[in-house]
């Protein structure tokens, strides 16, 4: 498979400016962007985690068992 990209006169200036081939001027780029993304992740993914226990704590069945709703659709 061939791929052809397109790349903007300013991106390839920046990497002229760098001294390196746009080439690994996007690599660079694409891995500070991967690290920034994986750094922040641990912290969303617990912030997530501990909003989803704190909603339950409130949520109640008044009773009922799951398997009850379960079973509830089972009668008709």
């Amino acid at each position: 498979m061939k791929v052809t990209v397109n790349v903007p006169e300013r991106l390839e200036a920046e990497a002229r400016a760098r001294g390196v081939s746009v080439e690994v001027y996007v690599e660079q780029m694409l891995s500070r962007q991967s690290l920034a993304f994986v750094e922040a992740t641990p912290q969303s993914v617990c912030a997530a985690v501990d909003r989803i226990l704190e909603l339950r704590k409130a949520n109640t069945l008044a009773g009922l068992r799951i398997k009850d709703l379960i079973h509830e659709g089972h009668k008709y």
